[in-house]
Protein backbone atom coordinates (compact mmCIF):
# COMPACT_ATOMS: atom_id res chain seq x y z
CA UNK A 1 0.00 0.00 0.00
CA UNK A 2 0.71 3.82 -1.06
CA UNK A 3 3.84 2.31 -3.03
CA UNK A 4 2.87 4.30 -5.34
CA UNK A 5 1.42 6.72 -3.41
CA UNK A 6 0.75 10.51 -4.77
CA UNK A 7 1.12 13.24 -2.65
CA UNK A 8 -2.06 14.81 -0.99
CA UNK A 9 -2.55 18.51 -0.51
CA UNK A 10 -2.83 17.92 3.33
CA UNK A 11 0.76 18.53 4.17
CA UNK A 12 0.71 16.27 7.38
CA UNK A 13 -0.81 13.32 5.62
CA UNK A 14 1.68 13.30 3.45
CA UNK A 15 4.10 13.21 6.62
CA UNK A 16 2.46 10.20 7.95
CA UNK A 17 2.68 8.53 4.93
CA UNK A 18 6.18 9.25 4.51
CA UNK A 19 6.84 7.89 8.14
CA UNK A 20 5.28 4.75 7.84
CA UNK A 21 7.19 3.92 5.07
CA UNK A 22 10.28 3.93 6.97
CA UNK A 23 12.74 0.93 6.11
CA UNK A 24 13.64 0.55 9.91
CA UNK A 25 10.04 -0.77 10.62
CA UNK A 26 11.02 -3.42 8.22
CA UNK A 27 14.40 -4.26 8.47
CA UNK A 28 14.99 -3.55 12.13
CA UNK A 29 11.64 -4.27 13.66
CA UNK A 30 10.78 -7.09 11.52
CA UNK A 31 7.30 -5.57 10.91
CA UNK A 32 5.40 -6.98 8.14
CA UNK A 33 5.58 -5.00 4.99
CA UNK A 34 2.08 -4.85 4.38
CA UNK A 35 -1.08 -2.83 3.87
CA UNK A 36 -2.89 -3.12 7.34
CA UNK A 37 1.02 -2.46 9.00
CA UNK A 38 1.38 0.76 6.85
CA UNK A 39 -2.33 1.36 7.86
CA UNK A 40 -1.39 1.20 11.76
CA UNK A 41 1.71 2.80 11.65
CA UNK A 42 -0.56 6.15 9.98
CA UNK A 43 -3.02 5.54 13.11
CA UNK A 44 -0.36 5.17 15.76
CA UNK A 45 1.87 8.11 14.57
CA UNK A 46 -1.20 10.63 14.04
CA UNK A 47 -3.05 9.44 17.55
CA UNK A 48 0.23 10.35 18.83
CA UNK A 49 0.50 13.87 17.54
CA UNK A 50 -3.38 14.26 18.11
CA UNK A 51 -3.43 13.51 22.05
CA UNK A 52 -0.01 15.76 21.79
CA UNK A 53 -1.74 18.87 19.94
CA UNK A 54 -5.45 18.76 19.34
CA UNK A 55 -6.87 21.69 21.01
CA UNK A 56 -10.15 23.60 20.28
CA UNK A 57 -8.42 26.52 17.81
CA UNK A 58 -6.82 23.27 15.66
CA UNK A 59 -10.00 21.11 16.01
CA UNK A 60 -11.37 21.23 12.26
CA UNK A 61 -8.16 20.57 11.13
CA UNK A 62 -7.21 17.88 12.80
CA UNK A 63 -10.94 16.81 11.93
CA UNK A 64 -9.87 17.31 8.58
CA UNK A 65 -7.09 15.49 8.74
CA UNK A 66 -9.06 12.38 9.95
CA UNK A 67 -11.23 12.54 7.31
CA UNK A 68 -8.81 12.52 4.39
CA UNK A 69 -6.72 9.74 6.22
CA UNK A 70 -9.77 7.57 5.79
CA UNK A 71 -10.77 8.71 2.22
CA UNK A 72 -7.36 8.31 1.12
CA UNK A 73 -7.18 4.50 2.68
CA UNK A 74 -10.39 3.79 1.58
CA UNK A 75 -9.26 4.87 -2.36
CA UNK A 76 -6.03 2.33 -1.73
CA UNK A 77 -8.34 0.09 -0.89
CA UNK A 78 -10.56 -0.16 -4.11
CA UNK A 79 -7.24 0.25 -6.06
CA UNK A 80 -6.46 -3.06 -4.73
CA UNK A 81 -9.52 -4.52 -6.81
CA UNK A 82 -11.47 -5.02 -3.66
CA UNK A 83 -15.60 -4.88 -4.30
CA UNK A 84 -17.54 -2.92 -2.37
CA UNK A 85 -19.09 -5.36 0.37
CA UNK A 86 -14.97 -6.14 1.37
CA UNK A 87 -13.94 -2.24 0.85
CA UNK A 88 -17.02 -1.45 3.53
CA UNK A 89 -16.02 -3.91 5.88
CA UNK A 90 -12.53 -3.63 5.50
CA UNK A 91 -13.37 0.38 6.57
CA UNK A 92 -15.80 -0.83 9.47
CA UNK A 93 -13.03 -2.64 11.04
CA UNK A 94 -10.03 0.01 10.59
CA UNK A 95 -12.40 2.93 12.18
CA UNK A 96 -13.32 0.26 15.39
CA UNK A 97 -9.26 -0.10 15.53
CA UNK A 98 -8.69 3.84 15.21
CA UNK A 99 -11.25 4.77 18.42
CA UNK A 100 -10.18 1.30 20.15
CA UNK A 101 -6.21 2.64 19.66
CA UNK A 102 -7.11 6.06 20.51
CA UNK A 103 -9.09 4.88 23.86
CA UNK A 104 -6.94 3.03 25.55
CA UNK A 105 -4.17 5.84 25.34
CA UNK A 106 -6.53 8.16 26.95
CA UNK A 107 -8.04 5.75 29.40
CA UNK A 108 -4.87 5.16 31.46
CA UNK A 109 -3.16 8.59 31.55
CA UNK A 110 -1.04 6.49 28.93
CA UNK A 111 2.41 8.24 28.92
CA UNK A 112 5.32 5.30 27.82
CA UNK A 113 4.94 2.84 25.23
CA UNK A 114 7.70 1.40 26.83
CA UNK A 115 5.88 0.80 30.24
CA UNK A 116 2.80 -0.44 27.98
CA UNK A 117 3.58 -2.47 24.75
CA UNK A 118 0.77 -4.33 25.29
CA UNK A 119 -1.16 -2.34 22.67
CA UNK A 120 1.47 -2.70 20.33
CA UNK A 121 1.81 -6.59 20.82
CA UNK A 122 -1.76 -6.33 19.90
CA UNK A 123 -1.83 -5.16 16.39
CA UNK A 124 1.71 -5.24 15.33
CA UNK A 125 2.34 -8.45 16.43
CA UNK A 126 -1.58 -9.96 17.07
CA UNK A 127 0.23 -11.13 20.13
CA UNK A 128 1.94 -14.16 18.69
CA UNK A 129 5.37 -14.97 18.15
CA UNK A 130 6.60 -11.90 20.05
CA UNK A 131 9.91 -10.90 19.77
CA UNK A 132 10.21 -9.02 22.98
CA UNK A 133 13.62 -6.79 21.87
CA UNK A 134 11.52 -6.21 18.99
CA UNK A 135 8.59 -4.70 20.66
CA UNK A 136 11.18 -2.80 23.00
CA UNK A 137 12.41 -1.29 19.76
CA UNK A 138 8.84 0.03 18.43
CA UNK A 139 7.96 1.16 21.89
CA UNK A 140 11.02 3.48 21.81
CA UNK A 141 10.61 4.53 18.73
CA UNK A 142 6.66 5.73 19.65
CA UNK A 143 7.76 7.54 22.55
CA UNK A 144 11.05 9.23 20.91
CA UNK A 145 8.20 10.76 18.08
CA UNK A 146 5.83 11.90 20.82
CA UNK A 147 9.21 13.75 22.81
CA UNK A 148 9.75 14.98 19.66
CA UNK A 149 6.52 16.28 18.75
CA UNK A 150 5.22 17.56 22.11
CA UNK A 151 7.94 20.91 21.68
CA UNK A 152 6.98 21.56 17.75
CA UNK A 153 4.82 24.33 17.03
CA UNK A 154 1.43 23.04 16.02
CA UNK A 155 1.24 25.32 13.21
CA UNK A 156 4.58 23.37 11.78
CA UNK A 157 2.89 20.10 12.81
CA UNK A 158 -0.19 20.84 10.51
CA UNK A 159 2.00 21.79 7.75
CA UNK A 160 4.14 18.33 7.73
CA UNK A 161 7.20 19.82 9.22
CA UNK A 162 8.47 16.79 11.20
CA UNK A 163 11.80 16.18 10.34
CA UNK A 164 11.99 13.07 12.92
CA UNK A 165 15.06 11.05 12.64
CA UNK A 166 15.26 7.63 14.57
CA UNK A 167 18.19 5.16 14.50
CA UNK A 168 19.75 4.77 17.55
CA UNK A 169 18.11 2.29 19.42
CA UNK A 170 20.20 2.73 22.39
CA UNK A 171 19.08 6.18 23.26
CA UNK A 172 17.38 7.27 26.29
CA UNK A 173 13.81 9.03 26.55
CA UNK A 174 14.41 12.51 27.05
CA UNK A 175 12.88 14.24 29.93
CA UNK A 176 9.23 16.05 29.36
CA UNK A 177 9.28 19.93 30.41
CA UNK A 178 5.29 19.71 31.56
CA UNK A 179 4.30 16.32 32.98
CA UNK A 180 2.14 13.36 31.49
CA UNK A 181 -0.75 14.23 34.04
CA UNK A 182 -1.13 17.98 33.75
CA UNK A 183 -0.21 18.02 30.04
CA UNK A 184 -3.63 15.20 29.58
CA UNK A 185 -5.84 17.31 31.64
CA UNK A 186 -5.15 20.65 29.98
CA UNK A 187 -6.85 18.33 26.54
CA UNK A 188 -8.86 16.42 28.20
CA UNK A 189 -12.15 17.94 27.13
CA UNK A 190 -10.82 17.68 23.87
CA UNK A 191 -11.39 14.80 21.28
CA UNK A 192 -11.70 13.91 17.76
CA UNK A 193 -15.55 13.23 16.62
CA UNK A 194 -15.95 9.98 14.39
CA UNK A 195 -16.69 10.13 10.46
CA UNK A 196 -20.36 10.10 10.23
CA UNK A 197 -21.16 7.28 7.84
CA UNK A 198 -24.16 6.23 6.85
CA UNK A 199 -26.18 3.52 4.87
CA UNK A 200 -27.70 5.36 2.07
CA UNK A 201 -31.47 4.35 1.59
CA UNK A 202 -31.32 3.62 -2.23
CA UNK A 203 -28.36 2.59 -3.24
CA UNK A 204 -27.31 0.49 0.03
CA UNK A 205 -23.71 1.95 -0.18
CA UNK A 206 -21.95 3.90 2.55
CA UNK A 207 -21.19 6.99 2.74
CA UNK A 208 -20.55 10.52 5.17
CA UNK A 209 -23.49 12.32 5.76
CA UNK A 210 -24.68 15.13 3.85
CA UNK A 211 -22.29 13.99 1.20
CA UNK A 212 -22.85 12.72 -2.76
CA UNK A 213 -23.01 9.17 -3.24
CA UNK A 214 -20.08 8.40 -5.21
CA UNK A 215 -20.64 5.51 -7.26
CA UNK A 216 -24.37 6.32 -7.79
CA UNK A 217 -23.93 10.39 -8.16
CA UNK A 218 -26.52 11.01 -5.64
CA UNK A 219 -27.73 13.73 -3.53
CA UNK A 220 -30.84 13.61 -1.56
CA UNK A 221 -32.60 11.65 -4.46
CA UNK A 222 -30.99 14.52 -6.72
CA UNK A 223 -28.70 13.14 -9.56
CA UNK A 224 -25.51 15.32 -9.19
CA UNK A 225 -22.78 13.50 -11.08
CA UNK A 226 -22.66 11.75 -14.13
CA UNK A 227 -20.68 8.58 -13.59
Amino acid sequence: MFASYKKHSNKLYNKLVELSRNKLFYSDIKLSDNFETRVLLIFFHFIIILRLKKNEKYKKNFQDLFDNIFQNIEINIRELGYGDTKVNNTMKNLNKIFYDILYKLDKNDFSSFQERPDLLNKYFFNNKNINEQNTNKLAKYMDHFGDFCFDLNTDNVLNGSIEFKFNNWSMAVPKRKTSTSRRNKRRSHHRIVGANVIEDKKSGEYRLSHHIDLKTGTYNGKKILDK
